[in-house]
């Protein structure tokens, strides 16, 4: 039997009916194995989550990285990473999770995301933070278009008229 077929038919056993998810995975696990040259290269599957996966060390004494293929026609959103680091990530391999983005020339580029490296902040605080950039940066080239002028007030007392005071009883 065709090593590729036996692979795929493992694959199969494992749960998973996509053909598109096994072509994947199937492709991830050569990639890792022959042009990565990782040890200890194992596929896996997720029912709850629907996802196949790869798991292998980089270096013999290193600890067991999740490797999962995404297709790059897939939208890949924070929640989506989330799912995958919730339902894959153990205490043997980490926090992080390696997405392997794979094109359909199947070229390959690797991400890893580590879970709590940093918080990130809601929609409505980007949103705030960036109007607040915004009116910081508006600010700052007033001030730089209107240097000379106010330098100029500054040095000569900032005379005012008459017309612009109110006095007050």
């Amino acid at each position: 039997m065709d090593v590729e077929v036996k692979i795929k038919e493992d694959m199969k056993k494992l749960g998973c009916k996509c053909e598109k998810k096994i072509s994947l995975a199937y492709f991830l696990y050569i990639y890792l194995v022959d042009q990565k040259l990782m040890y200890d290269t194992e596929y896996c599957y997720n029912k709850d989550i629907d996802t196949l996966y790869v798991v292998a060390k980089p270096n013999r004494n290193d600890k067991l990285n999740i490797y999962v293929p995404v297709p790059t026609n897939q939208d890949v959103s924070m929640d989506l990473i989330n799912v995958l680091q919730e339902n894959l990530c153990t205490v043997e391999t980490g926090p992080s999770i390696n997405l392997a983005f794979i094109e359909s020339d199947f070229t390959t580029v690797i991400y890893t995301f580590t879970k709590g490296l940093a918080e990130r902040p809601s929609a409505d605080a980007t949103s705030l933070m960036r109007q607040k950039e915004e009116r910081r940066s508006f600010i700052n080239s007033e001030l730089k278009k209107n240097k000379s002028a106010i330098l100029n007030e500054a040095l000569n007392g900032g005379v005012v008229d008459d017309d612009d005071c109110q006095v007050l009883e």
